[in-house]
């Protein structure tokens, strides 16, 4: 992650939760609170399968009894489950940086959807702290844009807004193939804090109520559905999370920090699935003299929620003969056999390529080869 901003910001939002867990930890009376929901957007999840999922994640920090202050979230560094993944769709718009930046998100919510109306990955509210008085709780909106890749990871842009202080806030993060997930929480006008906040993508269309102003913000959901994918190879996904804690007055040092630490594991329930092959494409030699080999590359693909195990290529025919061996083939990838191919006649002969597996169905493709 390499840039974050608050604009003139009142708003304590950005601790955008991407926390993926249930569980709780103090440092200087503040407790923290977790939840992960992320059941399956179909019907199931697949041990080896990528599915659709609709994260959905709330944080809460409070104080006890009898306290009037809260300090302020400065950053968050989370290990997510490794079998979460980001994944923007090739062809939905990444949003420009232009269009959602430092400079530009202190905007109403209407005015930042026009700017990235068909970018739109998650939404979400949250609640904080004023000059950390946990009696001035305000309420705020966040949107959450697809902003493509850095560095081969996928690049969440983050938008926050509230009416009742007319000012919003801009951060961004990325998620790493091992899970880890660094957000910055940058210092918040008047140090004010994160009370609680809630993250989805990609969500359900939601509506945040500003009384104070007379205003509705109307959310949309997330328009890639397949944003946010995820497999369950045992029961739980594990996590864990460090979360820093400390003053930053305006125009002063920064106090001293406090580092809270959390983990645990969040139910899931994964199918065991089972291979299934698309059809098979062939490309090699439309003729071979009577008596030789042809090579040939057979592209396979696997389009089940399971690996095809041990996978054989036989070829068949009048006067034909070849057979090679493929290997493991995982759920939604295909792989390239070679096979050397002997034609002992000659004439127009069809050949049968025929891919088999343990507990998979077979799938056969046939090519024209003129054996001279």
């Amino acid at each position: 992650m390499k840039r974050f901003t608050a604009v003139a910001v009142s708003l304590g939002l950005t601790a955008f939760a991407t926390l993926s867990f249930a569980g709780s930890a103090n440092a200087a009376g503040e407790q923290l609170t977790f939840d992960l929901k992320m059941p399956p957007a179909g019907k199931t999840l697949y041990k080896e399968a990528p599915k659709p999922v609709m994260w959905s994640t709330e944080t809460k920090i409070t104080v006890p009894p009898g306290s009037s202050t809260i300090e302020p979230l400065q950053a968050l560094n989370l290990e997510m489950p490794t079998e979460l993944s980001f994944n923007p769709d090739p062809n939905m718009p990444v949003c420009p940086d232009s269009a959602v930046n430092a400079t530009t998100v202190s905007v109403p919510v209407e005015t930042i959807i026009a700017a990235c109306p068909n970018s739109i990955i998650g939404n979400g509210d949250s609640e904080f702290a004023l000059a950390q008085q946990t009696a001035l709780d305000r309420k705020g909106a966040m949107l959450a844009f697809n902003g493509g890749y850095e560095n081969g990871n996928p690049r969440v842009m983050i938008y926050a807004y509230s009416y009742d202080t007319e000012v919003g806030l801009y951060t961004e993060a990325v998620l790493k193939k091992n899970g880890e997930l660094y957000f910055p929480v940058p210092p918040l006008t008047a140090d004010s804090s994160v009370t609680e906040l809630n993250l989805n993508i990609p969500g359900v269309p939601m509506s945040i109520d500003f009384p104070a102003k007379g205003i509705t913000a109307n959310l949309p959901a997330g328009q890639d559905p397949n944003y946010a994918l995820a497999t369950c190879k045992s029961d739980s996904w594990d996590w864990s999370g460090a979360f820093v804690l400390g003053d930053r007055p305006e125009g002063l040092p920064p106090g001293p920090t406090t580092t809270l630490t959390d983990s645990g594991t969040t139910a899931c329930t994964g199918a065991a699935g089972k291979a299934k092959f698309a059809s098979i494409k062939i490309k090699g030699p439309g003729s071979v003299k009577a008596g030789k080999k042809g090579t040939y590359k057979v592209k396979i693909k696997n389009n089940g929620t399971a690996t095809a195990k041990k996978v054989k290529l036989k070829v068949t025919g009048k006067g034909v003969s070849g057979k090679a061996s493929g290997g493991n083939i995982a759920p939604g990838k295909s792989k390239t056999v070679k096979v050397k191919v002997k034609f002992a006649k000659k004439g127009k002969i069809k050949a049968t390529f025929k891919a088999t597996a343990a507990k998979t169905a077979a799938k056969s493709g046939k090519k024209t080869v003129k054996v001279k």
